[in-house]
């Protein structure tokens, strides 16, 4: 019938919609090649000193071959500092974490990383990236470590120390300055 829509052309129609929609809502499907890492449910890892940290990267599927890389983004440096490679069966640590980093393997796609005996320098950001000879693909994490702010008098007395003193006082306490809202709490 004239004047209505063929169905063919009502199907290339809803097709070009439904693809404006998805690519304003930023869709992962939009974007071309394939996806395998899952996006975090929680981009902020909260953990204590000594305690065992699990830095979740997971897989929605595996590729062919692949490797996953895991390591530190150092901010101030403009580098990453490498914790582990593994190919899904084998797994070596590297650095200074090397000896406490390991694979959690809860199942197949688990590509999670599990840090034991957290340490203030643990504290930053972490990047999981999937290599597969294509496309790498990267999720990033921050482990933020929690803990017991306290206030330090030395025996000289209160308010004595400059900045750098107090820097050093903490790390001679295992610790660190609080920030002005731990303070401010």
């Amino acid at each position: 019938m004239p004047g209505w829509l063929t169905l063919p052309t009502l199907c290339r129609f809803l097709l070009w919609a439904f693809t404006i929609f998805h690519k304003a809502q930023g869709d992962p499907a939009s974007h071309p090649g394939p996806h395998y890492l899952l996006p975090p449910i929680h981009e902020v890892i909260h953990s204590h000193r000594g305690a065992t940290a699990t830095l979740p990267c997971v897989l929605g599927t595996t590729p062919p071959s692949y490797k996953v890389r895991w390591s530190k983004v150092e901010p101030g440096e403009l580098r990453e500092t490498l914790i582990l490679i593994t190919n899904g069966l084998h797994a070596r640590g590297y650095g200074p974490l090397g000896g406490r980093a390991r694979m959690r393997r809860g199942h197949r796609l688990d590509a999670s990383l599990v840090i034991a005996g957290v340490r203030l320098e643990d504290e930053g950001r972490y990047r999981c990236e999937l290599i597969n000879g294509i496309e790498d693909e990267s999720v990033a994490l921050t482990l933020s470590l929690e803990g017991v702010v306290f206030p330090y008098q030395p025996s000289r007395g209160r308010y004595q120390f400059n900045y750098y003193e107090a820097k050093q006082a903490c790390e001679e306490q295992d610790g660190r300055l609080a920030t002005y809202s731990q303070l401010y709490q």
